[in-house]
């Protein structure tokens, strides 16, 4: 045993592989992503527009960032109120997508505190969540828009596209029945 290598005990190391970030361009008219001109008149662009997306649930919240991210829109996460002030202090948010039901603090608190902060005031705010019906009259004034869980990702994201001043995407209209029964499964 002298020239062998001692035994290890535990998990072998392994190498560990990197992806490399997708670049994700706009999108044209006919749906195909568009050619990249040059890396100067990237950096010259216009800069992207950034979404806030305040949500605990970790399913919900990764699925809208990633297609806002598909979208080339910048989405930030944040998984509660204070995070979400934090977030919107250091990068001012072009669209808020708050959830009502957060831990630590009610997410209508939430709400009347990013009306109430100048970086914050002017953003239009989307609430998505099955506790829309819980805002008063006074709260549902501070609130852009209301999109109520389960709901269709396409129509939630011509709700984004409007609010955010992008076109909207035409959605044909989907017979939902009592056999969708995974609508109803957040």
């Amino acid at each position: 045993m002298s020239g062998e290598a001692p035994y290890m005990r535990g998990k072998p190391t392994r190498k560990i592989h990197h992806a490399r970030p997708r670049t994700i361009r706009p999108r044209t008219a006919e749906g195909q992503p568009q050619q990249a001109e040059s890396p100067t008149a990237q950096a010259v662009g216009t800069r992207r527009k950034c979404v806030l997306v305040v949500e605990d649930n970790a399913t919900i919240g990764g699925l809208l960032v990633a297609l806002l991210r598909e979208e080339g829109y910048r989405a930030l996460r944040a998984w509660d109120g204070r995070e979400a002030m934090k977030m919107a202090r250091d990068r001012p948010p072009d669209l808020i997508v708050l959830d009502l039901s957060l831990p630590y603090r009610d997410g209508v608190d939430v709400l009347r505190e990013l009306r109430a902060n100048e970086d914050t005031a002017q953003a239009p705010i989307v609430v998505v969540s099955g506790n829309a019906t819980q805002l008063t009259p006074d709260d549902r004034a501070l609130v852009t828009d209301t999109v109520s869980k389960p709901f269709d990702i396409d129509r939630l994201m011509n709700v984004f596209r409007r609010l955010l001043g992008d076109p909207e995407v035409d959605v044909p209209e989907r017979p939902y029945d009592k056999t969708d029964t995974h609508l109803n499964s957040w």
